[in-house]
């Protein structure tokens, strides 16, 4: 698929153009996680996530944990980085990780957003000067997808450019592909947080019932689309997720995809 393929599925809207839609950047984004899937090293998915910035339309991007405490600054739990030179230097020389808006969104929600969507005190002087200087250095917009954990780990990925036009299922393969470039890079990261000890592991704890509805959620289906094909209550199979969830310890649905492919659930 070639740059801008998304964007101009996106344009192009017959009367199957949604479910055309959804398809393909299914197909890309699986695509796309399996390449990360693969990497063995930072920079190899530092490559992968440049090539998903030709199809998804961003064209910087960065994976950092929240800070923890009031000394750290972005170095201290950064894990990939793919800012200009010059604005990452600025970030850092200014500790603006502590009063970025855009990282205080991420611990008061588990949604993407867009940075322009994110109120702050404009009251708030390094708050409205992070916002204001961003889009000088090609950061006009972005997506952030924050990451929040089992053992309490908060981390976003976020992805920017001068402007950012994304489609709901557009997001949606953005969302996915975050999460797990984010759990990928975590694990290939020497100096990461490691994960709380003592949590079993979730390929044998969870069922193959529960696998089975993993395995249609990731390939889009809704949880009555699930019902109907493996013949059981909408009910039921949201019982099974949401149990499947719990183990693999996934906030949502897109992240218990993510984690499951990680745990190789499934494929």
């Amino acid at each position: 698929m070639s740059a801008g393929s998304v964007a101009e599925i996106g344009r192009t809207r017959g009367a199957n153009g949604l479910r055309g839609e959804m398809a393909v950047i299914g197909q890309v984004t699986l695509d796309l996680v399996q390449a990360v899937k693969a990497a063995r090293s930072a920079a190899e998915i530092v490559a992968v996530l440049t090539r998903a910035g030709g199809i998804f339309g961003y064209e910087r991007f960065a994976i950092a944990g929240v800070p923890q405490s009031a000394g750290e600054n972005l170095p201290d739990r950064l894990l990939l980085m793919h800012w200009p030179e010059e604005w990452a230097a600025r970030y850092v020389e200014r500790r603006y990780v502590q009063h970025d808006p855009v990282m205080a969104q991420v611990r008061r929600t588990t949604s993407p957003f867009l940075w322009s969507d994110v109120a702050f005190d404009r009251d708030a002087p390094l708050a409205r000067q992070i916002m204001g200087e961003a889009p000088a250095f090609g950061l006009g917009n972005g997506l952030c997808v924050p990451i929040h954990d089992i053992d309490g780990t908060e981390a976003a990925a976020s992805f920017g450019a001068p402007r950012i036009d994304l489609s709901d299922e557009a997001r949606a393969g953005l969302h996915l592909l975050a999460i797990y470039a984010h759990l990928a890079s975590r694990n290939l990261a020497p100096a990461s947080p490691a994960r709380a000890p003592g949590r079993p592991g979730g390929a044998a704890r969870c069922t193959p019932r529960e696998i089975e509805c993993i395995k249609w959620a990731a390939a889009g289906k809704t949880g009555w689309e699930t019902s109907e094909i493996l013949s059981l209550s909408q009910r039921t199979v949201e019982d099974y997720l949401r149990n499947a969830a719990r183990k693999l310890g996934a906030v949502n649905r897109v992240q218990l995809v993510a984690q499951a492919m990680r745990e190789g659930l499934i494929d």
